[in-house]
C-alpha cells in the first residue's frame, strides 16, 4: 500500500509517496509558470507586432518572398489590423503586473490611443470593384495609412519600458547577461 504525502516547508512544497520500504520524492520545487507566460503570452506577442509591422509597411516579411502585387495591399492593411489587435492583446496580458502610478496612466493612454487608431481604421483604404472585369482592387490611403501606423509605432516602442519596469522582459535585480540571452534565442529555448 502507498500513502501519498504533501510536506510544505517555507517556499519549497514537496510531494512524495511512502511504500513501506522508503520514500519515494516525485518533486520538489514550487510550480512557477512565470516563465513560460511570459515567453507566450508576451514575447510571442512582441514577436508577433515586428513581423506585422514589417509586412504592414511592405506588404511581405521578406524582400525576396513572392507575393501577388494584386494581394499587397490587403496583406499590408491585415497586418496593420493585427498590430492594432495585438497590441491590445499584449497590454491585456501585462496590465495585471503594471506599476498601479505613472506606468498605469501611461497604458491608459496607450489604450485611448490605440481606441483613436481603431476609430478611424475604417478610412485607410477603400475596395474598389471593376464591374467589366469583375475584379477588385484595395486602394490604401497611404497618408491615413502612415499616420496610424506611426501611432501604433510609437505606442509600441513606448510599451516596453512599462512592461520592463514590471519585470516582464528582463528580470528585475539579475544581472544582465546579453550572451545567455542569445544564446537561448538561438537554441530556442
Amino acid at each position: 500500500m502507498h500513502t501519498l504525502f504533501i510536506i510544505k516547508m517555507g517556499g519549497t512544497t514537496s510531494i512524495g509517496k511512502a511504500d513501506g520500504e522508503g520514500v519515494v520524492g516525485l518533486g520538489t520545487q514550487a510550480w512557477n509558470i512565470a516563465d513560460g507566460f511570459t515567453k507566450i503570452k508576451i514575447l510571442r506577442l512582441l514577436i508577433e507586432i515586428d513581423l506585422n509591422e514589417t509586412i504592414a509597411m511592405f506588404g511581405k516579411k521578406e524582400m525576396d518572398e513572392q507575393i501577388d502585387p494584386s494581394n499587397i495591399s490587403y496583406r499590408r492593411v491585415d497586418a496593420l489590423e493585427r498590430v492594432l489587435f495585438s497590441m491590445k492583446q499584449l497590454i491585456g496580458n501585462c496590465n495585471f503586473a503594471i506599476d498601479k502610478g505613472n506606468d498605469e496612466k501611461l497604458i491608459k493612454t496607450f489604450m485611448e490611443r490605440i481606441r483613436n487608431v481603431e476609430g478611424v481604421f475604417s478610412g485607410i483604404a477603400t475596395e474598389l470593384r471593376n464591374e467589366v472585369t469583375k475584379e477588385t482592387e484595395l486602394r490604401i490611403n497611404e497618408g491615413h495609412f502612415n499616420k496610424c501606423f506611426d501611432v501604433l509605432r510609437e505606442i509600441k516602442d513606448e510599451l516596453n519600458f512599462p512592461i520592463n519596469r514590471a519585470g516582464l522582459i528582463f528580470r528585475q535585480g539579475d544581472e544582465l547577461d546579453l550572451d545567455a540571452i542569445m544564446r537561448s534565442l538561438e537554441e530556442g529555448e
